[in-house]
């Protein structure tokens, strides 16, 4: 993301470089939290940025109702009570990309769980 905020050029010719709306560029610049991981990505691969983390994160998003269903009644419901994003949520965002918002919130709920 500091590539970005060096980047000289405007949000017409970003959101061409990257496959974006102008004003979708435009409000993602303003609350960045709007980004999406698959724009991330793509701003990754513009700025000649390593996508390994983005790569693994969406293998990893995309096993995790896979993941969940594999788990015990109690662990699993104890997951979907901290999540910030249902079941639902979790297939919708693997087919239209996941907000940047939800994964630091996920994260942060993660971060509340007692370690083994």
């Amino acid at each position: 993301m500091w590539r970005l905020r060096e980047c000289r050029l405007n949000d017409e010719q970003l959101s061409s470089a990257i496959g974006v709306r102008s004003s979708a560029v435009r409000s993602r610049r303003a609350k960045p939290d709007l980004w999406k991981l698959s724009d991330i990505e793509r701003l990754a691969t513009y700025f000649r940025v390593p996508t390994t983390a983005c790569l693994q994160l969406n293998a990893t998003l995309h096993d995790l109702p896979t993941r969940l269903s594999e788990l015990t009644t109690a662990e699993r419901r104890q997951l979907e009570r901290i999540l910030p994003v249902k079941k639902t949520q979790l297939h919708a965002y693997n087919v239209t990309g996941w907000p940047v918002r939800h994964l630091l919130q996920m994260h942060q709920a993660l971060g509340t769980l007692p370690h083994e």
